[in-house]
């Protein structure tokens, strides 16, 4: 029997790797770590153990992580660089003292420019505990329901100068968590990325998904809202490059822009 524990099951990452790997084990097996112990309840209520653990505390860690076996680690949330860090050190090396023996971390692509992210790596790496880094992107999900919200006025705006952008659905990077936590893979470092689209392959996708004209209009960044600070990148091509880990890892074609879309618009 294998014991695997969650973090960051009340977002939305964690949540969508802990419902995948409920379909792969036993609710018995599975134990999820909370912050704050009101959380506890409506993971209890689906016959789940409940540890509470805070990653800014070692103490509450060492507990939390007595008798598991495989650690789904999400990154921290925390936007302070120095405080994220040394989050992720506490985190990995309380596994590793409590004897875990296999930590899944939900990195990101572009990790080695995240303070974060490496900090985390490098923890993995100096810890000697074998381990499986998903560098994550973007996800689908969020630039979707923009372009849905702004598709009521007919237009989807962005600052993308026609570029590509290869996202990927946080459910399909929720199942690669359990299955790596599951499977162990030998390949230590999956660059997760989906099928790339363009601003244009947006608006034509809500068009038919709707029923209604949509078109795409190029503004300035500081007329796109929140992805403001994304669009220089985009313009760059950082968030361009494709790769076949999503696909490999999942076993199957990863949801596209239409797949979100339409799950979205139900």
């Amino acid at each position: 029997m294998t014991v695997f524990l969650i973090t960051g099951a009340t977002g939305n990452l964690g949540g969508a790797a802990l419902r995948s790997i409920l379909d792969r084990t036993s609710s018995a097996d599975v134990r999820v770590l909370v912050r704050n112990p009101s959380d506890a309840a409506r993971f209890v209520s689906q016959g789940l153990t409940v540890r509470v653990g805070d990653y800014s505390n070692r103490a509450s860690l060492a507990d939390a992580f007595v008798g598991v076996d495989t650690v789904v680690f999400v990154s921290s949330s925390v936007l302070d660089p120095v405080i994220r860090a040394a989050q992720h050190r506490a985190v990995v090396e309380s596994a590793a003292f409590a004897g875990v023996t296999f930590v899944v971390y939900t990195s990101g692509m572009g990790a080695e420019h995240d303070p974060g992210h490496s900090a985390a790596e490098q923890a993995l790496a100096d810890s000697g505990v074998p381990h499986t880094i998903l560098r994550n992107a973007l996800y689908t999900e969020p630039f979707v329901a923009k372009s849905i919200a702004d598709a009521r006025d007919g237009v989807i705006k962005s600052a993308s100068d026609g570029q590509m952008i290869a996202t990927a659905a946080i459910s399909d990077l929720g199942e690669c968590a359990a299955k790596a936590a599951v499977d162990r893979p030998r390949t230590p470092l999956w660059e997760l990325r989906g099928p790339a689209w363009t601003y244009e392959d947006m608006a034509k996708t809500v068009s038919a998904l709707t029923g209604t004209p949509v078109a795409h209009e190029e503004v300035a960044d500081t007329d796109t809202g929140p992805f403001a600070v994304l669009f220089p990148l985009v313009r760059r091509g950082v968030f361009a490059a494709e790769t076949d880990h999503l696909a490999t890892l999942l076993g199957r074609t990863p949801m596209s822009i239409a797949d979100v879309a339409a799950r979205l618009l139900r």
